[in-house]
């Protein structure tokens, strides 16, 4: 068995492991804190032990990242209630309220792989830390004067460089915990932390509009403000003694490993050498069609769920005939669709991994099909409905569909390069903003050239882009560890 890849990397692979019945280093230490060393890794016992070895400090931090991501669309959601409300009581272009709006992803798709750098080179607990405080400072000062258009541009630039660093940093933090958590409840905590982001854009979407009336734009600002110090006191107080408790749980158990004799342990496992910040292997990492694959259909997820998102009221009001005024639940609840289902694709990936055996590889393909492809159906669909029950259940079933994809391409990197996965969730990522970009703008050059009567274009383009990400992911993508 190849336990060292070419380029002096250490590899060893939880797949060979389970092959030659040897444990994984990090999971057997955990599982044996505190008691005697136990040769028998099996996915069932050691997940077991490492969960119950997991404290309430290690709990608080994942519920901390899921907090990370629900104030962040909170943000997201808020800075456009807010300002709609500000710049309407004046009069503002639509013009410049668009550039206003946008600008934040500028900041967004520019700062995601600078920032994945810089978390691999100082830790991802420090950026996120920085992250949130620049992000609470800069909506603390935000002006709540429409015409300052300068200087909310500039705000929103600066939030878009400060959330840049939320999911590379996450990520890079995660890949660490992968071998400590297990298969049996990996998946879940990761779609739970990036669940998140759909969580706050309803509960936003719920409340916010109510506090802008109640206490005017900048009660907003100042909300986000009051989440941002809170949040950080969190999880300062959550990571003091975390990463030397992990350090120390991973020292164990590759000593344990390294001193099981070869009749128990079938082949000798090296411990892995940390990996130097400086060190990314970037022409590699983009050289590799399974980093593709992942990158693709980020695009691919994004471009879909950007898309509907953004014509969503359109759609209902034109086309459905639908009072949104009088529906106001229809824009929070595919939010609501896409928490709960992205959820249970991580769920659902955790039950076939460690408790029924399925490969990665293969777990991964089986959600991404079902996702994209059941997407595309109900896609091609939704031309044939015409009123508004059938049409909003269709679209929430569309991106329930996509949310249990994210079982497959979005927890791929920490399979494929849990070393880098911050680094491969940065390319992915600004993938995914250019692919809103690009989509929202084609959407309305399409309904715009038919007089908004492009529909069925519209849901077939969509169609045919689950289609596209649903084939390069069974053809190239991989649950093996390459990095």
């Amino acid at each position: 068995m190849v336990l060292f890849k070419k380029g002096g990397n250490n590899i060893s692979t939880d797949s060979n492991r389970r092959r030659h019945g040897a444990p994984s280093p990090f999971r057997a230490g955990w599982a044996q804190l505190g008691g005697k060393p136990n040769t028998e890794d099996t996915l069932e016992s050691t997940s077991n032990m490492a969960m119950q070895t997991v404290g309430v400090r290690q709990i608080a931090v994942v519920l901390l990242c899921f907090a990370m991501t629900f104030i962040a669309y909170v943000d997201r959601v808020g800075f456009s209630i807010a300002y709609t409300k500000m710049s309407d009581s004046v009069g503002t272009q639509q013009s410049h309220k668009g550039a206003v709006l946008s600008a934040f992803y500028w900041g967004y798709a520019t700062s995601q792989i600078p920032c994945a750098w810089l978390a691999a080179k100082y830790g991802g607990v420090r950026m996120l830390t920085i992250s949130m405080l620049l992000s609470t400072v800069v909506a603390a000062l935000t002006p709540d004067d429409p015409e300052q258009k300068a200087m909310l541009s500039l705000a929103r630039i600066m939030v878009g460089i400060a959330q840049g660093a939320i999911f590379p940093s996450i990520h890079n933090e995660l890949g660490k915990w992968k071998d400590v958590v297990g298969p049996k409840y990996f998946s879940t905590v990761v779609s739970l932390i990036t669940s998140g982001m759909y969580l706050g854009s309803a509960g936003a979407m719920f409340l916010l509009p109510k506090v802008a009336v109640w206490g005017g734009p900048s009660m907003v600002f100042k909300l986000q403000a009051c989440l941002g110090v809170l949040w950080t006191i969190g999880w300062n107080v959550a990571n003091t003694g975390l990463q030397q408790t992990l350090g120390s749980d991973l020292e164990k158990g590759h000593a344990i490993a390294k001193d099981l004799p070869p009749s128990e342990a079938a082949v000798k496992v090296a411990p892995e050498e940390p990996v130097k910040p400086t060190a990314i292997p970037w022409l590699r990492l983009l050289s590799t069609a399974p980093v593709w694959a992942i990158v693709i259909n980020n695009f691919c997820f994004h471009y879909i769920v950007y898309v509907l998102m953004a014509w969503l009221p359109t759609y209902f009001e034109k086309a459905l005939k639908m009072d949104m005024s009088q529906a106001a639940f229809m824009n929070q609840l595919p939010y609501l669709v896409m928490f709960v289902f992205s959820n249970v694709g991580g769920i659902i990936a955790d039950r076939l991994i460690g408790r029924m055996g399925v490969p990665v590889g293969t777990t991964r393909k089986m959600l991404n099909t079902t996702g994209f492809v059941g997407a595309a159906l109900v896609l091609m669909l939704l031309p044939y409905l015409h009123d508004g029950t059938s049409g909003v259940l269709a679209i929430s079933a569309v991106l329930g569909f996509a949310a249990i994809a994210r079982g497959g391409f979005a927890l791929n990197h920490l399979d494929v390069a849990p070393a880098y996965a911050g680094s491969v969730m940065s390319v992915a990522n600004t993938a995914g903003t250019f692919a809103g970009i690009v989509g929202v703008g084609l959407t309305g050059v399409l309904l715009n050239a038919s007089g908004g009567e492009a529909w069925s274009s519209v849901f077939g383009l969509l169609a045919a882009i689950c289609a596209v990400g649903a084939t390069v992911f069974i053809a190239f993508a991989t649950g093996e560890r390459l990095f």
